[in-house]
C-alpha cells in the first residue's frame, strides 16, 4: 500500500507543477459538492500518454469543459488500481479502471487495504483482453511452459500484473517458479524479446493490439492459450474476469485462442460528482459513442446497451437514472 500512497502523491504533484490542481478544498476531508453542482476541476485517472485510456480521457475531458465551462478537467496518469485508490482519497473526481479492479476494491482485496465505497460506475466500454504473447520460436506452449522463464507482466502494480498473479495461482504456480520479473511497458518488451532477453509478455490489451501486430510483423509471435477450465476457475477468482475467444486469424495464421477479458470501466467519485453531474456525464458519454469509436476501433462494440450488458460494479445514482430513462436498464 506504500507504494500506492507514494503514486497518488507524486500523482498530486504532477498536478500542481501542470497549473491543474484541485482547490485547497478538494484536499480536506469535506470534498462534498452541493446538489446538482460541478466540481470546479474535473480530475481524471487514466494511465500513460500514449495509451488508449489517457487518449480518451483527453477526448472526455473536452466535452466536459463544453457542459461545465466554468470547471477545469486535468487528466492524470494512474492506472487501474491508483485511479481507485485516487478516488477513495478524493484525489479524483473520474477515473478508468478494470472489471477485476472493481470487485478487489468494493471488497477490500489485494492492494486495497479498506473496501472503497465511493466508486460508482459510470459506463462499460469494451474488454481488456489477457495476452499472454511468446516468439513463435519459443518452446512454452502453455502456463506450465512458463516456469524458469523471463516474463513481464507489465508494469509493476497494473491490471495486467494483477491478471498475470491470478493466472499463476489457478495453475498452483508463483512468481518463487519463474526466472525473472521485468516490470516494463509494451515497447521495451518487445526490444527485449527481440533482443532474446525476455521469453514471455503477459498483459490486458484491447483487440486487435498493435503492439501484438507489431511484434508479430517483426519477430513472430504467438498467444498461448487458456482452457475452458482456466476460464472457469479465472472467473470463481475474480467476478470481473469475463471468458473470451480471440477470434481465428486476428494475429495472423491462428485458430481461435480461449482467453478471459476485464472490462475497461469509467468509475465516478460519488463524493464529488452528485446525482445530477453523474448524469449529465453518462448522457454525453452514450451520447457521443462515435466520438470515442473514431478515438479507437477498440470501442467498436460501445453503445448504452453494451455498457450496461457488462456492467460490473454498483452504477453511479446518475448513470442508473439515465440508463432507465432510454430504457437500457430494467429492475
Amino acid at each position: 500500500m506504500k507504494f500506492w500512497k507514494s503514486m497518488i502523491v507524486f500523482m498530486m504533484l504532477l498536478a500542481i507543477v501542470s497549473g491543474c490542481s484541485q482547490t485547497e478544498s478538494n484536499a480536506n476531508e469535506d470534498t462534498e459538492v452541493a446538489a446538482g453542482e460541478p466540481p470546479e476541476d474535473f480530475t481524471f485517472g487514466a494511465a500513460t500518454v500514449g495509451g488508449l485510456w489517457h487518449s480518451l480521457a483527453a477526448s472526455m475531458s473536452e466535452e466536459i469543459r463544453e457542459i461545465y465551462p466554468e470547471s477545469t478537467a486535468t487528466v492524470v496518469e494512474g492506472g487501474s488500481i491508483a485511479n481507485l485508490i485516487g478516488i477513495q482519497n478524493d484525489i479524483f473526481a473520474l477515473g478508468f479502471s478494470n472489471g477485476e479492479s472493481i470487485p478487489m476494491a468494493a471488497n477490500a482485496i489485494g492492494d486495497f487495504e479498506e473496501p472503497i465505497t465511493n466508486m460508482k460506475t459510470i459506463a462499460t466500454f469494451y474488454p481488456n483482453v489477457l495476452h499472454i504473447v511468446v516468439p513463435s520460436s519459443s518452446n512454452i506452449h502453455t502456463v506450465e511452459d512458463l516456469a524458469g522463464q523471463r516474463v513481464s507482466p507489465g508494469i509493476r502494480g497494473y491490471s495486467g500484473e494483477v491478471m498475470f498473479k491470478d493466472i499463476l495461482t489457478a495453475y498452483d504456480m508463483s512468481y518463487d517458479d519463474l526466472a525473472q520479473i521485468e516490470y516494463i511497458g509494451t515497447s521495451d518488451a518487445a526490444d527485449l524479446m527481440r533482443d532474446g532477453h525476455l521469453d514471455a509478455w503477459v498483459g490486458g490489451l484491447g483487440i486487435p493490439a498493435s503492439f501484438v501486430q507489431e511484434l508479430d510483423i517483426t519477430l513472430g509471435v504467438r498467444i498461448i492459450p487458456l482452457t475452458e477450465e482456466d476460464q472457469v476457475k479465472l472467473k470463481e477468482i475474480n467476478e470481473g474476469y469475463n471468458p473470451y475467444t480471440i477470434e481465428a486469424g486476428t494475429y495472423g495464421d491462428h485458430d481461435d485462442i480461449l482467453t478471459f477479458a476485464p472490462e475497461t470501466v469509467l468509475v465516478a467519485n460519488e463524493n464529488i460528482i452528485t446525482e445530477e453531474v453523474g448524469y449529465e456525464l453518462t448522457k454525453m458519454i452514450i451520447e457521443n459513442a462515435d466520438l470515442w469509436r473514431s478515438v479507437s476501433s477498440t470501442l467498436s462494440d460501445f453503445d448504452a446497451e453494451y455498457s450496461i450488458e457488462y456492467s460490473i460494479g454498483e452504477l453511479h445514482p446518475g448513470a442508473k437514472r439515465y440508463y432507465e430513462e432510454i430504457g437500457v436498464l430494467n429492475d
